[in-house]
């Protein structure tokens, strides 16, 4: 079965917060997300990540990465679901255990996605509403 391509032509206008210290996935995860539309703010430190959330005027999405320099994943992603609690937050790890997913969702995350992660998952997890 085929997938549609995650980078195909924009869908979206939504602001996305992408929140990760690997420069690299980071860059892909933006381009993919800019292709499909999203206006992508990047933060690389769960501080970067909080500094930012009283300067956004709308977040529509966000994308944490667990493990972060500063301020970890959880409390960012406790901060934002304070600060925006319509955004959707999908939280992505390379750690791959049960608790952390169960963690991540108690702290507000509406999705959680397991590192290397596929666009085309990522994707899924930041259109999918309950």
């Amino acid at each position: 079965m085929s997938h549609p391509d995650p980078t195909a032509a924009p869908r979206s206008s939504a602001s996305v917060l992408l929140v990760d210290d690997d420069d690299d996935l980071a860059h892909v995860i933006s381009r993919a997300l800019e292709r499909r539309g999203y206006e992508v703010h990047r933060a690389r430190t769960g501080n970067e990540a909080l500094a930012s959330l009283p300067n956004l005027h709308r977040l529509d999405a966000a994308v944490v990465d667990l493990v972060l320099p500063g301020a970890g994943g959880l409390e960012v992603v406790r901060a934002i679901r304070r600060s925006f609690p319509r955004s959707r937050i999908v939280a992505m790890t390379g750690l791959s255990e049960p608790v952390l997913a169960r963690a991540f969702q108690e702290a507000g995350a509406d999705a959680f996605l397991a590192k290397p992660v596929e666009l085309q998952d990522l994707y899924d997890a930041l259109t999918q509403r309950p």
